[in-house]
């Protein structure tokens, strides 16, 4: 890679000249808000300036450019509907991987590079750079080192359909898209459409997987064919319920099915709880799947008077014999 830093330039390039529709460098979404940035320069001006290369094509008007920095900048720009000349930085001499560089730093030193992001960098960089040279540069790309079988693992999680938008919206984590791209096509592709339908935090992600792949080893069957199943299907598509709650109805339904004797135990003590009726504010909490012997009974209270309720009710469940049989399990 040459040292391209003595190399740029300014200039004053029409906007008509500059093509959005290249989008070779780009590594955030094209669907972000701009509103507050184009509100931005134009009463303050355009203070960072894009950097733009020549396209290596040139029309009735001269050359064209393709944007290396600053994509959402020259969108601004065009939401503004701006007529002229734009004030960028230019790099003649700079090499494919060079622009891939400043198109990654320039954002990552900024801020924090979304997952989406992180992956899309890597993929570009990869197109110029072997894993193991990104690692040794990571530092002055990324702002943080990155060692390279890390690098491999996310531009192998790159390979899945539409995991940069289920890695920005929260939907997977890099943790379970690593665990999903070691899978075969066809059931990484399974579990992409199963997170786009659900939400869950990354922990109960992988919770799910896990108990998919246990599931399917247990029952001797294809993962693709449980995942196929009318009962995981209809909670996954269910076009009235949100996607937190399907979250939830298919992890009980999961752990339903590889635990059946653990569920059946949840739902005898659920029960037994509700007939201590401890009244509302009061909550009896049991250990995750009773593992440990510390339980949990907490309660809340706005006045004194609700304070003397709530212990007065604590002292009653004391001596109720269900509380005794749920203690002793």
């Amino acid at each position: 890679m040459s040292n391209p830093s003595t190399e740029i330039q300014i200039s004053r390039i029409p906007l008509e000249k500059i093509n959005l529709a290249d989008t070779r460098y780009r590594i955030s979404r094209e669907n972000e808000d701009i509103t507050a940035l184009a509100k931005s320069i134009k009463e303050n001006g355009l203070i960072s300036l894009p950097l733009v290369r020549p396209s290596g094509e040139s029309g009735e008007s001269g050359e064209s450019y393709i944007v290396v920095t600053g994509f959402k900048r020259i969108k601004a720009l065009v939401h503004n509907n701006y007529i002229g000349k734009v004030v960028c930085q230019t790099n003649t001499f700079a090499s494919e991987a060079d622009n891939a560089v400043f198109a990654v730093s320039d954002n990552a030193f900024q801020r924090q590079l979304t997952p989406g992001e992180l992956i899309q960098s890597v993929l570009l960089l990869g197109r110029f750079m072997e894993a193991s040279s990104i690692a040794k540069k990571s530092l002055a790309i990324f702002n943080t080192r990155f060692n390279a079988g890390y690098i491999k693992d996310l531009q192998k999680i790159g390979t899945l359909p539409q995991v940069l938008e289920l890695l920005d919206d929260n939907r997977l984590s890099i943790k379970s898209a690593k665990k999903i791209s070691g899978f075969s096509q066809e059931l990484a592709n399974c579990f992409v459409s199963l997170f786009s339908a659900i939400k869950a935090s990354s922990s109960k992600q992988m919770e799910i997987i896990t108990n998919f792949s246990e599931i399917a080893a247990r029952e001797n069957i294809n993962p693709v064919d449980l995942y196929q199943e009318k009962g995981i299907q209809e909670i996954l598509f269910h076009e009235n319920k949100d996607f937190g709650l399907k979250g939830n109805l298919l992890r009980g339904y999961l752990t339903q099915r590889r635990f059946p004797s653990l569920e059946k135990k949840r739902r005898e003590i659920r029960q037994k709880i509700n007939s201590l009726k401890l009244g509302p504010g009061i909550k009896f909490a049991v250990p995750d799947n009773f593992e440990s012997m510390t339980y949990s009974l907490f309660f809340d209270f706005k006045t004194l008077t609700e304070f003397k309720t709530r212990v007065t009710s604590l002292e009653k469940v004391s001596t109720h014999p269900v509380f005794e049989e749920i203690l002793k399990r």
